[in-house]
C-alpha cells in the first residue's frame, strides 16, 4: 500500500562549488555519496539531484531533521536507490516500509525528486 509521497524540486546554482564547503558536504552526504560524485560541471547537478532525493524522502515519510534524523541516514546508492540508517531506518522498520521508490530528473536550473513510500500495513503516514 502506498503511504507516503514527498516531492523536492532545488535550484542547481545553489550545489556549485561545494567542493570548497567541505562542512556542508559532511553534514549532508556520506562518504559513499561524496566520493561516487563526478568530476567536473556535472557535479553540482549531482549534489542538487541528490539533495532533491533525501528531502523528499523526508517529506514521504512525514518526518524532517528537527524529529532527530540526519541527512546521512540517507545513502543513495549508485542505482539512485535509498537505504535508511539510524533515526530514519528505525522509523521506516516502526511504519513497515516495504519499498521506497525514487524518481529523479533535472533540467535547465532545477533538480526534482519524486518519492513513493510502500508498506506492508495498512498505517498511512501523514
Amino acid at each position: 500500500m502506498i503511504t507516503g509521497v514527498g516531492t523536492d524540486i532545488v535550484e542547481i546554482d545553489r550545489f556549485r562549488n561545494l567542493e570548497q564547503k567541505a562542512e556542508f558536504l559532511e553534514q549532508v552526504f556520506t562518504h559513499t555519496e561524496i566520493h561516487s560524485a563526478p568530476n567536473g560541471s556535472s557535479q553540482d547537478t549531482f549534489y542538487a539531484t541528490l539533495f532533491a532525493v533525501k528531502e523528499a524522502i523526508l517529506k514521504a515519510l512525514g518526518c524532517g531533521l528537527q524529529q532527530g534524523s540526519v541527512w546521512r541516514d540517507i545513502q543513495i546508492s549508485h542505482d539512485w536507490s535509498p537505504h535508511l540508517s539510524g533515526f530514519l531506518g528505525r522509523l521506516a522498520e516502526e511504519k513497515s516500509v516495504s519499498k521506497i521508490h525514487v524518481s529523479h530528473a533535472h533540467a535547465g536550473k532545477s533538480a526534482v525528486a519524486f518519492v513513493l513510500i510502500e508498506t506492508t500495513n495498512e498505517e498511512k503516514i501523514l
